[in-house]
């Protein structure tokens, strides 16, 4: 060997090398693509935890609307209130059968057309309680006279009306709406008294009162 000659003792590369580098393309891509999926999935479950708390919200709205309403109801004294579907001076009150048959899909305009923000009195129209002050729509509430039983001939049972209460709440946007109804039952003297008489009869009388029958509607 002449001096100042350098020598290569390089190998030749042979198929193995070839492969090498592909197994680690393959397990590169492999990496890549199972990280995007957990962050997909990431994704995912926090639109689906953001979906259920919407959800969640309009259901606490619209049964708090059904709670103000059925309280309100119960707590009127006098006699019992008439059919009054415009022009109402107060409570509207839809007869039987005069509601669309899915009513839960209906705007917050026709709601509060055809029945009443929840919290607000419906005769003196004052605001006596903020109910969901989180949704995104003011909760509202409809009643329908469904069913009544005349009071006794002698007196020994009053008026006994029958109503279907319906109730509707939103999350803090208008995509998760929820809607409830209830049928509540309670007692109305026949005639104007001086003193309050209670809704409900005294424990142990026979008629039923208060709410008897609820479902959720949407």
């Amino acid at each position: 060997m002449k001096p100042g000659v350098i020598v290569s003792l390089s190998y030749p590369r042979g198929p193995q090398d070839g492969m090498v580098l592909l197994v680690c393309l393959i397990f590169l891509t492999a990496l890549t693509l199972l990280g995007l999926s957990s962050v997909s999935d990431t994704v995912l479950q926090k639109k689906l935890a953001a979906n259920n708390h919407e959800s969640e919200q309009a259901r606490q709205s619209a049964l708090a609307a059904l709670a103000w309403a059925e309280n309100w109801l119960l707590g009127q004294g006098g006699i019992a209130p008439e059919i009054c579907m415009e022009s109402c001076q107060g409570l509207r009150l839809h007869p039987s059968g005069d509601l669309p048959s899915n009513p839960e899909f209906e705007d917050l305009s026709w709601w509060l057309e055809q029945g009443h923000a929840a919290g607000v009195d419906p005769y003196s129209g004052s605001r006596t309680a903020l109910v969901s002050a989180g949704s995104h729509d003011t909760p509202a509430w409809i009643v329908e006279s469904v069913h009544s039983l005349p009071a006794a001939q002698d007196g020994s049972a009053d008026l006994q009306v029958w109503y279907r209460v319906l109730a509707r709440g939103s999350g803090k946007t208008d995509n998760s709406i929820a809607v409830f109804e209830s049928i509540l039952v309670r007692s109305w003297p026949t005639v104007e008294e001086n003193e309050y008489i209670a809704a409900c009869p005294a424990s142990g009388a026979t008629a039923k009162c208060g709410r008897v029958a609820w479902r959720e509607l949407r």
